[in-house]
């Protein structure tokens, strides 16, 4: 049976990111996240201040009469991150919405219970949204050729988006479509919203189930041998290990890990193949039964 879908990773496959960037959208989503809590706390009296947490002087919320301050919302996103990496480490993923309602809760403030899931969505729509509006990664140019050759040589193809990733599926497909290849994507399935992480058999079943595929017929791309092959393959989907931005690792320290020579051989009857240019998952492509 010909191939039936063929699905990516997102970072350091199709697009890489800088650090000026990286840095451009920690503090945007600072200044959005202060500016909307500052919002909130106006519009609750029954809040409770943060805990002092800083020896600086902090702003004062005249509506509150309480300290609260840039610092505040800082420290509460890097409290965040730790308890994040506690589920990472277990393959559990968080929804933007959940991450809001566990800001709120780090920083102790009370909101009305009518008014809270809409709050508490509002916050994970900024921690998803800010700094992707005008400033994007860099778009991985065989990306577009590599899109458009599938589409030619097997126009059935179905595609799919399968990342490891805090932002919204509706973040992505924005940005996606900003750098010219959105409309390739028939599925984003992100993990924040899956609520698992690659190489967790779950990710991946979700977007198969998705595709209406058999995991035979799909054949997953990726640069991170564990996350993206070994799980694919966990999940009996062919795999195709892409090197070809490698060179971008430098910045994250974080050597790639080619596939075991006798990887492939563990696995009969699936394709199991490495890349250095992403245009040669059509090959590859071409070699499942």
């Amino acid at each position: 049976m010909p191939i039936g879908a063929v699905t990516f990773d997102l970072w350091l496959t199709l697009i890489w990111d800088s650090k000026e960037l990286e840095e451009y959208r920690r503090l945007r989503r600072l200044v959005n996240f202060y500016r909307f809590v500052k919002k909130v706390r106006l519009l609750t009296s029954s809040s409770s201040p943060p805990p002092s947490q800083h020896g600086s002087p902090s702003n004062i919320d005249s509506a509150q009469g309480s300290r609260f301050s840039y610092s505040d919302v800082r420290l509460a996103l890097e409290s965040l991150q730790v308890k994040a990496k506690e589920l990472y480490d277990r393959g559990f993923d968080i929804h933007p919405k959940e991450r809001g309602r566990m800001l709120f809760e780090i920083l102790q403030i009370k909101v009305p219970k009518d008014v809270e899931e809409a709050l508490y969505e509002r916050a994970g729509n900024i921690l998803s949204n800010s700094g992707y509006f005008s400033r994007f990664p860099s778009l991985n140019p065989e990306a577009l050729p590599t899109m458009k050759l599938l589409k030619r040589t097997f126009p059935r193809v179905k595609i799919a988006l399968i990342s490891n990733a805090a932002r919204s599926a509706r973040a992505y497909q924005r940005m996606l479509k900003a750098l010219g290849i959105g409309d390739y994507f028939d599925h984003l399935v992100i993990s924040c919203e899956v609520g698992y992480l690659k190489p967790r058999k779950e990710i991946f079943r979700k977007a198969l189930s998705l595709l209406s595929v058999e995991p035979s017929e799909a054949l997953h791309v990726g640069d991170l041998f564990k996350a993206d092959i070994v799980g694919a393959v966990a999940c009996k989907m062919n795999a195709c290990l892409y090197t070809g931005l490698w060179h971008k690792y430098a910045q994250y320290t974080n050597p790639g890990e080619h596939i075991p020579q006798d990887f492939a051989l563990q696995h009969p009857g699936i394709v199991v193949k490495e890349i250095e240019r992403l245009q040669d998952v059509v090959k590859v492509a071409k070699l499942i039964p």
